[in-house]
This record gives structure tokens, sequence and C-alpha cells, in this order.
């Protein structure tokens, strides 16, 4: 009796667990989450040019070698992808320079033509005569992040959804990116369409591995609720130059700005920003946690001494007259100027441009006051000083100004006269 006993109870034992195993593979079906990894080989992958760029490590994809493109192929791609959510496990190494392409197509050479780029860059500096400035889940070209909020040798976690007009990008949980397409953009302009996926090998340099890749369809008919800003003409030409490899960054916000309102703005605009604080408020950086921000402390000459170490990516220092100017010029404790006074003109541009010259002090650009006049911005260029942005938050400002594109055009700068933070 007893055995009879045993046996039955292997037997609802056996049929739980089957009925679990069936849950849980139902689960899997009707979430509809998708691996495109299979952790044995390529199936479903074709690399471009320089396949052997491409190993397989571990069940892993490893990228490290010249140029090549690695293209979704496999099944369950059908028309393209249209809509849709991703998840992808990536690491990078010191260097590394990769991308995850969506609504792309195949092609044999060369960087691809079609789609849109998530940027996978931690570290990487750029090759020969190019810098290349774009950081980690940037939608490269389209709202390029330009703070590094991830690390090297490290699994992170990027997460996009596509839907109808809007991209949103996240990297371990920080939403980096959250774009809304125009209905009507300037001619050059990419749009969302379909397509494929790839992961990019860039350089021999770079190093990348993926270990997932997870994708979602959404419905192609999905619409999103929210309608794209509308901007002034000034957006063309933010958009313009940002294709020239300017990075838009206000370290210095004219307005005191929620964490969260800056961060809507820079989702909104392309344009970065920073929540900036004095020496005494520092721990309000706090606030800023998980948001795609850059960190400042703003001092003046009167309260330099309070100055301590902090997680602040600058520290600028705003000054009121000639004497307070050549206090924090003179410091060594500021990497930007903030010219209140407007005492840098012609008369002093020499004197006080030197002493941003000696301790790498970056000239602030400001988009209301309309200053350093372009003469003066010359004579700084001349001298290899690097430059900032004001006054371009809140929109406002540069709806009324856009000074700082026409002092840009000419006074001939370029994108490496830019001072990008802990660049």
């Amino acid at each position: 009796m007893t055995s009879i006993i045993k046996n039955r109870n292997l037997i609802f034992f056996a049929f739980f667990l089957i009925i679990s195993l069936i849950g849980t593979t139902l689960k899997a079906q009707t979430d509809g989450w998708i691996e495109l990894i299979n952790g044995k080989d390529f199936t479903g992958w074709r690399a471009s040019e320089n396949q052997g760029t491409w190993t397989l490590v571990d069940g892993m994809f490893q990228n490290i070698g010249k140029r090549s493109h690695l293209w979704y192929e496999g099944e369950h791609l059908k028309d393209g992808f249209k809509n849709f959510e991703i998840e992808v496990q990536v690491k990078t190494f010191k260097l590394a320079n990769s991308g995850i392409y969506f609504h792309t197509e195949h092609q044999e050479t060369n960087w691809p033509n079609k789609g849109f780029e998530i940027q996978v860059n931690n570290s990487h500096v750029g090759e020969g005569d190019y810098i290349e400035i774009k950081r980690m889940a940037s939608l490269y070209g389209t709202r390029n992040v330009y703070k590094s909020f991830a690390k090297d040798d490290k699994w992170m976690t990027v997460r996009a959804r596509v839907e109808s007009n809007r991209v949103q990008i996240w990297c371990d949980g920080m939403k980096t990116v959250d774009y809304i397409q125009p209905e009507v953009t300037a001619q050059g302009v990419k749009r969302l369409s379909k397509g494929t996926f790839c992961l990019q090998g860039h350089d021999i340099l770079s190093k990348s591995q993926y270990r997932s890749f997870k994708v979602r369809r959404l419905p192609d008919d999905a619409k999103s609720s929210i309608e794209a800003p509308q901007f002034g003409a000034w957006y063309d030409s933010l958009r313009a130059m940002q294709g020239r490899q300017f990075g838009f960054i206000d370290l210095n916000p004219k307005v005191k700005l929620s964490a969260t309102a800056l961060a809507n703005y820079v989702y909104a605009t392309g344009i970065n920003a920073s929540l900036v604080k004095t020496p005494t408020t520092v721990s309000e950086f706090s606030i800023g946690k998980n948001l795609p921000l850059f960190f400042g402390i703003k001092v003046t000459s009167s309260n330099l001494g309070n100055l301590k170490e902090s997680n602040a990516d600058y520290v600028i220092g705003e000054s009121t007259d000639l004497a307070s100017a050549k206090a924090l010029l003179k410091s060594g404790k500021i990497n930007v100027w903030s010219d209140k006074g407007k005492v840098l003109n012609a008369q002093n541009a020499n004197e006080l441009l030197g002493l941003a010259n000696q301790n790498s002090v970056a000239i602030e650009i400001d988009n209301v006051s309309q200053t350093p006049s372009v003469e003066v911005l010359k004579i700084a260029k001349a001298k290899g000083l690097k430059f900032t942005f004001s006054g371009m938050i809140p929109l406002s400002a540069i709806e009324k100004s856009q000074y700082v594109f026409e002092a840009a055009k000419a006074a001939n700068l370029n994108y490496k006269d830019l001072y990008i933070p802990k660049w």
C-alpha cells in the first residue's frame, strides 16, 4: 500500500511539474519577448565587411577588429520591425565604440546609411583628426548625450522603445533620450521608418560584447499620445550644427529649474543641461540622481574658499567686476569663467584671456547678454581657449536670441573649441 501511495505522489508531482513548465512556456510566448542571440552560433545574423571582427566567445557576440556590422536577418525579421521594444545586454572595454542600429537595412560596406543608432561608447576618443564626443545611450546625431553615465568593463542593459513618432532610450534604468519626431523635418534629417537591427564593430581598438538581444514587437499602428514640441528657426540651426559635431550644453542655466524640469528640457530640445549648486548646497545633487544631467558648482571670488571636494563635473566662476574676474582666473580652482561684469572687452582681453589660458579655464558665451563680442571670441580662439554656452535655458531665452549660433559662426568656432566637462 505504501508503495502505491508513493507512486501516486510521484505521478501527481510529475503532472504538476509538467503543468508548471507548460505555464512558463506559454508565458514566454504570450509576453512577446524574443531572444535573438542563441548563445551557440550566429544563426540569424550576418556580418558585413571584415567578418573576422565578430567572434563567438562563451556564447556572446564579441567584436574587435576593423569596421564590420552584424545584421539581423533571422526568422523573426519578417517584413521588418517598426514599433518595438528592445533590451540589450552589452559590455564595453576601454576605448570601445559600438552601436545598436534600428530601422536599418543590410549594406556590405561602410557605415549604415539608413536608420538610427543607439550609441554604445563610454570612453572612445575618436580616430585620427576626429574626436568622438557622443556618449553611451545617445540617439546618435539626433539626441546626443555628452556625459558618460555608465562604465566600461561592466555589463549594461540598454533598453529602447520605438513607437510611432517617439524614441525612448534607457541605460541601466536611466532614461537618456525621449525624442518626439516632428511632423515635418528639415531636408536631410532622418525619419523613423521600418527595418532590421545591426550591431557595430567600429575599429581595431574597440572591443565590446553582447550576450543578449531581446525584442518585443508593438502593433504597427501603435500611436504615441505625445505631440512633438514646436520650435522656432533656431532648432534647425542647432540640428545643422549638431551634424558638424557641436555639443550644445548649457552649463549655467539662467533660471532655477527643478532637476526633473531640466531633464525634460534635455529630452525635448537635445540641449544638454546642468544642475548647478553653490559650495554649501552640493548635497542637493542627489535630487538629480538617475537623470541625464551634468553637475556644476558656481562660485564667486567671495565664496571660493568654501569650495570642497564633491562629485561635481566642473566649477564655474562668476565675476561681477575686473577684480573678481582676476581673482577667479588666478585661483586655479575653476573650469569655466562667466563674465557677469562684462569686463572681457578688447581693452582687457589679452590680460584676462592670458590668465584663462594659463589656468585652462573655458570662456562662457552668454546667449542672453550676447557676450563676449565676436572680436574677443576670435582673440580667445587664437589663444587656444575653450568655450561653453549659457542662456540656452529656458526656451524663451533661445527663442529671443540666437547669439550662440551667430557668434560661433562669426568667430569660426568648431566642435573641438568647446569644453565638455570630464571629457
